[in-house]
C-alpha cells in the first residue's frame, strides 16, 4: 500500500483569499460619493484593521457597518473573511453566502464562499459559487484552480484538467496547480504528464513535501524506479519525521524488490510510530516475499490489530496461511477479507482455491464465479473455474469457462506483443524512418485495437508525413480511449 497526499488546498486558501478580496469596495457597495456615510466609513475603518492584522477589531467595523447598512455585500464578504481568519467557519460561510444572495455579480464574494466551501468538503456546494467566479473574472487562477480540484472530486476528470491547466496558463508558478494537475493526470493514467508536473511543483516550491511524495509516487509507477527510490530518500533526509515519506520510500523499494531495503525503512518508522497500520502491513509483506513466513505472520497480525479494516492485511496473512499449510486458517482470513470488502476479487479466488483443496467444490465454484464476476479479465479464475466444474461433470460450463480463460490468454500476450510493436515503431521514427514505423503501429493496432499508444504514436507518424485526415482519425481514436492524451504538433 502507498500512502498518496495532495493536500496543499487550504494552504492556496489562506494565501490567496486576501488578494481576491481586494480592499475597494464592489459595485453595490457604498459609492465613493457617499464616502462620509457611517457605514462606509466604518468598512474603511475595518478594511484598515485588517491591513494592521488587528481581526478582532476589523471584525468589529465590519459588524457596526452592517448595523447600519445591513444590504452592504462588501462588508458582508470582508466579514466573512475575517470571521474565517478568526476559525469561525460557520459565520465566515454565513457571510458570504448573504453577499452572494445580495450581489450575484460580486467576484469576491462567489470566489470566498465556493474556496471555503471547499475546504469545508461542502463539495457539491462549492461547484455554483465556483463556476459563477469563472465567469465573472475568467482571469483569475485561483479561482479556475479550486473549480478543477471540485470537477476532479465530483469525477469529471477532462473539465478538472481543463481547469487546471488553464490556472497554470495565467499563473505559470502557482505551484499547488501544478501539484493538483499532476496528481489529477496521475489518477488519470498520464503518468509523463503527471510527473512533468509535479516536477514543476517542486521546482517552484521545494518545500512542498506533497509534490515531493507525489512525484516520488507518479516516478515509481511510470517505471522510473531509481528516480523514484533517489526523490523519496531525499525528502526523508530532509524531513525526518515525515511518515508519509519513509511509507512511501520503503513501499516503492518493496515495488523494486529491494526487500532488506524495505524492511529497514519500514522497521525505522515503527520505530518512530509504532501505531502505522500500513508500516506494519508492508512489512508482513516484505518478509512474506523474503519467505521469512513467522515474522510475515506476526507483522500482518499487528496491522489488523492496529487497523481492523485493512482488508489486503487480511487477505495477505491468508495467503501466508496458505503457504505454510494452514487451509481452515487461511480461509477464515479470507472470508474476513471479504468481509471488510466483497468486491475483493483475489479475496473470493483465494478462498475458492482453498475450498477446493479441501473438497467444497460447489462452494468454490460458487466463489472463482464470484471472482470473475468482479473481475472479467481474470483468466487464472475462469481457468480454476473451468477446471473445478470439470471435476462436477458439468462439461458444458467447463468448456465455456476454459475457452473464455483461453481468450484472455491470448488477449494478454497480445497486449504485450502490442506493446512491444509501440517501442519498435518508436525506435524507427526517431531514426527517421516514418513508414516503418507507421507500419508497426498499424500491427500493434492489429494486435490490441485497444492500445491507446499505438494509436497516438500512428497519429504522430501520420502527421509528420502530412497525411493529416488519417493522423486526425487516429488520433480521435486514441483520445476516446485515454482522454487525456494531447494533439501532436501536426494536429494543433
Amino acid at each position: 500500500m502507498i500512502r498518496c497526499t495532495a493536500s496543499a488546498a487550504w494552504v492556496l486558501l489562506a494565501g490567496t483569499l486576501g488578494v481576491a478580496g481586494a480592499a475597494q469596495p464592489q459595485p453595490g457597495a457604498a459609492p465613493r460619493e457617499q464616502k462620509q456615510d457611517p457605514a462606509h466609513a466604518l468598512f474603511l475603518q475595518g478594511q484598515s484593521r485588517e491591513q494592521t492584522k488587528d481581526l478582532s477589531g476589523a471584525a468589529d467595523a465590519y459588524e457596526r457597518a452592517l448595523e447600519r447598512s445591513p444590504d452592504l455585500a462588501a462588508a458582508h464578504d470582508r466579514l466573512g473573511y475575517v470571521r474565517g481568519q478568526l476559525g469561525q467557519t460557520d459565520a465566515a460561510l454565513a457571510h458570504f453566502a448573504r453577499a452572494v444572495e445580495l450581489q450575484p455579480g460580486f467576484f469576491d464574494a462567489q470566489y470566498h464562499l465556493g474556496a471555503t466551501r471547499w475546504w469545508t468538503r461542502d463539495i457539491e456546494g462549492a461547484r455554483g459559487p465556483l463556476e459563477a467566479a469563472v465567469r465573472l473574472r475568467p482571469a483569475h487562477a485561483e479561482a479556475r484552480y479550486y473549480l478543477g480540484l471540485v470537477l476532479r472530486h465530483q469525477g469529471h476528470m477532462a473539465p478538472a484538467v481543463e481547469q487546471l491547466r488553464k490556472s497554470i496558463a495565467l499563473s505559470p508558478r502557482l505551484a499547488p496547480a501544478h501539484l493538483q494537475l499532476g496528481v489529477t493526470l496521475q489518477q488519470w493514467g498520464d503518468l509523463e504528464g503527471a510527473v512533468e508536473h509535479l516536477k514543476a511543483a517542486v521546482a517552484i516550491d521545494p518545500s512542498s513535501i506533497d509534490a515531493r511524495n507525489s512525484l516520488g509516487l507518479a516516478l515509481m509507477q511510470s517505471g522510473r524506479a531509481d528516480a523514484a527510490i533517489e526523490t523519496l530518500q531525499q525528502l526523508v533526509r530532509d524531513q525526518p519525521d515525515d511518515h508519509t515519506a519513509r511509507l512511501n520510500l520503503g513501499t516503492t523499494l518493496l515495488q523494486k524488490a529491494d526487500l532488506s531495503g524495505a524492511i529497514d525503512v519500514f522497521t525505522e518508522l515503527l520505530a518512530r510510530d509504532p501505531s502505522n497500520a500500513l508500516a506494519q502491513y508492508n512489512l508482513g509483506m516484505a518478509f512474506k516475499q523474503q519467505d521469512r513466513f513467522d515474522e510475515a505472520e506476526r507483522a500482518l497480525r499487528r496491522a489488523i490489530e492496529l487497523d481492523g479494516s485493512l482488508p489486503d492485511a487480511s487477505f495477505t496473512l491468508g495467503v501466508v496461511l496458505w503457504q505454510t499449510g494452514r487451509m481452515d486458517a487461511a480461509a477464515t482470513a479470507f472470508r474476513e477479507a471479504i468481509k471488510k470488502n466483497d468486491g475483493f476479487a483475489d479475496a473470493h479466488y483465494m478462498l475458492a482455491s482453498v475450498l477446493k483443496q479441501q473438497g467444497a467444490a460447489n462452494e468454490a465454484i460458487s466463489q472463482f464465479q464470484r471472482a470473475v464476476e468482479l473481475q472479467p479479465t481474470m483468466a487464472e479464475g475462469y481457468l480454476s473455474l473451468g477446471q473445478t466444474l470439470q471435476l462436477q461433470g458439468r462439461s458444458e460450463e467447463a468448456r465455456a469457462a476454459l475457452e473464455q480463460a483461453l481468450k484472455l490468454n491470448q488477449r494478454k500476450a497480445d497486449a504485450q506483443a502490442s506493446t512491444f510493436a509501440v517501442s519498435v515503431g518508436n525506435r524507427k521514427l526517431q531514426n527517421g524512418d516514418a513508414a516503418g514505423a507507421i507500419e508497426q503501429y498499424r500491427d500493434a493496432i492489429k494486435l490490441a485495437a485497444d492500445n491507446p499508444q499505438a494509436h497516438y504514436r500512428l497519429a504522430i507518424a501520420l502527421a509528420r508525413r502530412g497525411a493529416t485526415g488519417e493522423a486526425q482519425r487516429a488520433f480521435d481514436t486514441a483520445r476516446t480511449l485515454a482522454p487525456y492524451l494531447q494533439p501532436p504538433a501536426g494536429l494543433r
